[in-house]
């Protein structure tokens, strides 16, 4: 007659029992999906605190009003935010989603789309497609000094009708 001996699962083979491959394999799945949850690496759609101070653009008023319109210049590195020129003049507008708060990019067809759950703007930062449902603010632009760099001030938001002309 055969052996039939019941053996420790740890001595079938690879040495690693159901539960602590169950377990291994959970926290590996935890471990990845986490990544893509607000790590913090310039990669990471999710922001860090938005500004509050006054950012000093590189761009001037005479040089992105001699653009075209829908000009876009992108300062997301430095404040969280996109310099605009259209028809009427310049605005500058959050780049953080109002749906969770995250990044939204610029699509090569020229809208804004946030990365983590589809939310798309237009170029004045009206929503297009949901799950947002509030447009994008504006803020505050101005000259640092006549003639001179571009100050979005972060703390100040403003109609999205106005312009800085």
């Amino acid at each position: 007659m055969p052996n039939h001996e019941s053996k420790p699962p740890a001595a079938l083979g690879s040495g690693v029992d159901r539960r602590a491959f169950c377990l291994g394999a959970l926290a590996a799945g935890l471990a990845l999906a986490s990544s893509g949850c607000g790590g913090g690496s310039a990669a990471d759609p999710m922001p860090g605190p938005a500004p509050t101070l006054p950012v000093t653009t590189t761009d001037t008023k005479a040089g992105l009003l001699a653009t075209p319109n829908g000009t876009t210049r992108d300062y997301r590195n430095q404040g969280s935010f996109f310099l605009v020129r259209d028809a009427t003049g310049i605005y500058a507008m959050t780049a953080i989603c109002t749906h969770l708060g995250c990044t939204v990019g610029l699509s090569s067809g020229g809208s804004l789309l946030c990365p983590c759950h589809g939310s798309q703007y237009d170029l004045a930062g009206a929503n297009l497609v949901g799950p947002a449902v509030l447009p994008l603010a504006h803020l505050e632009v101005t000259e640092a000094t006549p003639g001179g760099f571009l100050t979005v001030n972060p703390a100040r938001p403003v109609a999205a009708a106005a312009r800085l002309s």
